[in-house]
């Protein structure tokens, strides 16, 4: 019992450390706002859940912007997301960024998603910059296939699958009924992937899509900002591979909600081996 006591403290001590260190390696860095850009966090019970959400606002606030709702990844938060958020607000859309309210639950977190879109493409809830009428969901990991369900929920333009796992197959039957533009932008086939189960969930769709393999792409290339834990578990990011993901994404969104010409060129001149189809 003595030497018991003798290292408790010691123990304690070691599990604080282990703590300290868990909280640094999942620390992300908040992305610097573009010049113009706002952001705004706001809460809202979404499919019966209190959800937080944080938009990011284009620098006209008096022009109308098509909405872009995008989606974390299994076991993360809105903050692995901002980047993307900042950015896309950046090239002139309203970006709402939410956590989504279940772990693991896809049927929830897809209601919560249709809710969301529900209430600012009809500018139901106020907001500095309003919809104007055209939106996307975007979506990465497992976000994918919750942006990809809530898609079949609520009428939208356009769906962005970032590396996305369709991770008990319904994603291959919801995309097979799907006539909106799609963009699958996938990583090299790993564990965190399931074996980059996106190819089989692309090739489902029939209607107009693009359609890219980042070659030496990890899954959480497509994750803006990640973190140190993260990459040890999933395998490092690369700013190349990155840099595709953020490219190609934004371009297809540029294209579809924007009609932006240049954009469409950038997915006709996407690397070989893309799809790309009216």
């Amino acid at each position: 019992m003595k030497r018991l006591l003798r290292w408790l403290p010691r123990l304690l001590i070691l599990g604080l450390v282990l703590l300290g260190l868990l909280y640094w390696a999942s620390c992300t860095q908040a992305p610097v706002l573009p010049s113009g850009v706002t952001k705004e966090v706001r809460h809202l019970t979404l499919a019966g859940s209190q959800v937080s959400v944080t938009f990011y606002f284009p620098a006209d606030h008096a022009a109308p912007a098509p909405l872009v709702v995008v989606a974390h990844g299994f076991t993360r938060s809105k903050r692995y997301m901002a980047g993307w958020g900042a950015e896309l607000a950046a090239q002139g859309f309203l970006a709402a960024v939410p956590t989504q309210p279940a772990l693991a639950n896809h049927e929830l977190n897809a209601r919560a998603l249709d809710g969301l879109v529900t209430q600012l493409r009809t500018n139901a809830l106020p907001l500095k910059v309003r919809c104007n009428g055209k939106a996307a969901l975007m979506g990465h990991s497992m976000g994918g296939l919750t942006t990809l369900i809530a898609a079949s929920k609520t009428p939208v333009d356009a769906w962005v699958g970032l590396d996305p796992v369709d991770m008990d197959g319904s994603g291959q039957k919801i995309a097979a009924t799907l006539k909106i533009p799609a963009a699958v932008l996938r990583a090299e086939p790993e564990a965190w992937n399931m074996q980059g189960n996106a190819q089989p969930l692309a090739e489902a769709f029939t209607g107009p899509k693009f359609v890219l393999k980042i070659r030496g792409g990890t899954h959480l290339d497509a994750e803006w900002p990640t973190d140190l834990l993260g990459q040890l578990a999933c395998g490092f990011v690369h700013a190349p591979q990155q840099a595709l993901f953020r490219r190609h994404a934004l371009a297809f969104l540029r294209s579809t909600l924007m009609n932006d010409t240049a954009a469409a060129q950038v997915l006709i001149s996407a690397p070989a081996g893309s799809v790309l189809t009216d």
